[in-house]
């Protein structure tokens, strides 16, 4: 019987760097319905020995080169958690393939090669081939040269080329800025840009101190957005514990520790940097001069760069790239902050006191925590009607992100959809009538009142009596 699972194609490769061949294939595998879902996953060493850029700078530049793929193509850093299991082994494709299979058993796993690797020869070298074939049923793609006249879609480019280009880059003299348009024809604009820093050792250092949601998703942010960092872990610093500071001084630290731990952190960081440096920590409804005060009273620059986002380790992409920040703090803290989030947006909330940035910090909440309220009361209603419960989480999901998009898009009224956009009062009494949870009917009427004030309907709705 034939596998009907949907299939996941798995791009695997050194990455040294990524190029516009690369960025490009997942949407010709999706376009042609070789796969639901493609990931991508940088190797973390070669198996034939050659020397590569660190894993951690190439998986944020095929982070940057994939920025225009939507949610069906993953960039993974599984190989870096497969080396550990390995124990200074080479990297083979087929216990990657044999990893992802384990993961994800509902998902039937293909290998993505070109067609150079297949009719070459160079299927001999690879870790017991005859299994991944198979196993994992390689998606051959058509390479130039190497496939039918007209077969090979996307554009012929290698990362030797681009290698050869940077080296020119590096020797400088006369051929560099031709080197530096050749770059550019040949990798994604935003990776052009981060390898130019690289090689030009214009990346600033910052310091991240903690292990959770947040520095979850900040710190392969920073990276992408050019910064080198140092991650440290906030109970190991206050125990002076674990590996010692990196060597090289940074040019302002970042505390994404818990809230409790931020006296403690800093405590343990005063003495430990340079005068003036910058010190940031994330915690919405404090201010820096309390949280960071051991900090600030030994000189050092405090403030606060607030991630208006919600933010959850176990998601593989989150929304820093388009959130918003909120900002305050010293001068030099605030300089350092607005470094980190470039042309982002910003809330100055420097200005605000104690009771101020608790009210802030509540109305960040109220959105950010409160939907799932009206998710699971939705979900009650549907569920106690004999709908499917997968499935009712599935279309609700679907709904809020349509309504949160519309507004996010049109703004109130605009983007407000319903009975109570078009005046309907009727049909909202009748919704009432129909609901027998008598608390999820009271917040439908709580929730309509409000709606209904919004909108600038003339009569109250007077659904509560």
């Amino acid at each position: 019987m034939s596998d009907t699972r949907p299939v996941l194609a798995v791009l695997g490769g050194s990455f040294n760097p990524p190029h516009l061949g690369h960025a490009l294939l997942p949407a010709y595998l999706l376009a042609r319905g070789d796969a639901a879902r493609v990931l991508v996953a940088p190797c973390w060493d070669h198996p034939l020995g050659k020397a590569l850029a660190p894993f951690e700078r190439r998986m944020s530049w095929v982070r940057l080169a994939l920025a225009h793929c939507d949610e069906r193509v993953e960039v993974s850093a599984i190989e870096a958690e497969l080396a550990g299991q390995r124990g200074g082994r080479p990297s083979y494709t087929l216990e990657l393939l044999e990893a992802l299979a384990l993961r994800y058993p509902d998902q039937r796993v293909r290998v993505v090669v070109g067609s150079d690797i297949t009719r070459s020869g160079e299927t001999e070298r690879w870790h017991r081939w005859e299994r991944i074939v198979e196993r994992f049923d390689p998606i051959v793609v058509p390479r130039a040269g190497w496939s039918e006249d007209g077969a090979a879609a996307l554009p012929e480019v290698s990362s030797t080329a681009v290698r050869a280009q940077l080296d020119a880059i590096r020797a400088g003299g006369d051929g560099a800025e031709a080197a530096r348009v050749a770059v550019r024809g040949l990798v994604p604009a935003a990776v052009a840009v981060a390898l130019e820093r690289w090689i030009g050792g214009a990346e600033p250092r910052v310091w991240v101190v903690g292990h959770g949601h947040v520095a979850t998703h900040a710190v392969p942010w920073l990276r992408d957005r050019g910064f080198v960092v140092e991650q440290l872990g906030a109970r190991a610093l206050v125990a002076g514990e674990g590996p010692s500071l990196p060597e090289t001084a940074p040019t302002g630290v970042w505390l994404l520790c818990s809230d409790g731990a931020l006296e403690s952190v800093a405590a343990s960081l005063v003495g430990k940097l340079p005068a003036g440096t910058p010190v940031l920590h994330a915690a919405g409804a404090r201010l820096a001069r309390e949280a960071l005060g051991p900090l600030h009273a030994a000189g050092h620059p405090v403030g606060t760069l607030h991630p208006i986002c919600s933010l959850r380790r176990e998601r593989g992409r989150s929304r820093l790239s388009t959130a918003s920040f909120g900002l305050g703090g010293d001068p030099d803290a605030r300089g350092f902050g607005q470094t980190l989030i470039g042309a982002a947006p910003a809330l100055q909330i420097q200005d605000l006191d104690a009771r101020g940035r608790l009210a802030y910090h509540a109305a960040c909440a109220l959105v950010a925590n409160h939907l799932a309220v009206l998710e699971a009361a939705a979900a009650r209603v549907l569920c106690a009607r004999g709908l499917a419960p997968k499935r009712v989480e599935r279309a609700l999901a679907e709904l809020m992100l349509g309504s949160v998009e519309n507004l996010l898009a049109l703004g109130i009224p605009t983007g407000v959809t319903g009975p109570l956009s078009r005046g309907d009062r009727a049909t909202v009494e009748a919704h009432l009538a129909a609901l027998d949870d008598e608390a999820t009917r009271g917040l439908y009427a709580d929730l309509s009142e409000r709606l209904a004030g919004l909108l600038g309907l003339n009569q109250a709705l007077n659904l509560k009596s």
